[in-house]
């Protein structure tokens, strides 16, 4: 299993006091089991909004390389009943100027707002661009439509 992110977000946030003014922001999640499979997308947007929930530096837009997720010790990343429709956040740290490294934390919140599952990865590949670190919270949609069933991983 194979996981990338592509982050765009338009708007200032301050990540010291945690506090932001977001006109936009958007992360697509997209997962696929071999390099040669179709990949699932699903997908985070916030709209305008002010408070420290999301946020980017003026304008950003980053595309992570693929990177292995681990199937056996993250197995919800397989079922659609896990993410979509649940509250999610993403925050992709790291300035970038063209090409280098972030840090990626994926969180998926239950019904009370606790952390339900998890995924954070280091020093992941990228390139696009971006000052400051981007966190998009909101619901996770799906994107791939209904041409796949509710699981997602061909394996499980």
């Amino acid at each position: 299993m194979e996981i990338r992110f592509i982050a765009s977000g338009i708007g200032a946030s301050i990540p010291k006091i945690n506090f932001g003014v977001n006109l936009f922001s958007g992360v697509y999640i997209q997962l696929r089991d071999t390099p040669k499979s179709i990949p699932y997308t699903i997908g985070i947007a916030s709209t305008p909004d002010i408070g420290g929930s999301n946020g980017t530096l003026i304008s950003s837009f980053i595309s992570t390389d693929w990177s292995k997720v681990d199937q056996n010790k993250h197995s919800w990343i397989c079922s659609k009943r896990a993410l979509v429709g649940k509250t999610a956040e993403i925050e992709i740290k790291g300035t970038l100027i063209f090409n280098g490294k972030v840090d990626v934390a994926f969180k998926v919140f239950d019904e009370q707002g606790e952390s339900e599952f998890s995924i954070e990865k280091v020093n992941i590949d990228a390139s696009g661009g971006q000052v400051s670190d981007t966190k998009v919270r909101g619901k996770v949609v799906d994107m791939s439509g209904k041409s796949h069933s509710g699981a997602i991983c061909a394996s499980k």
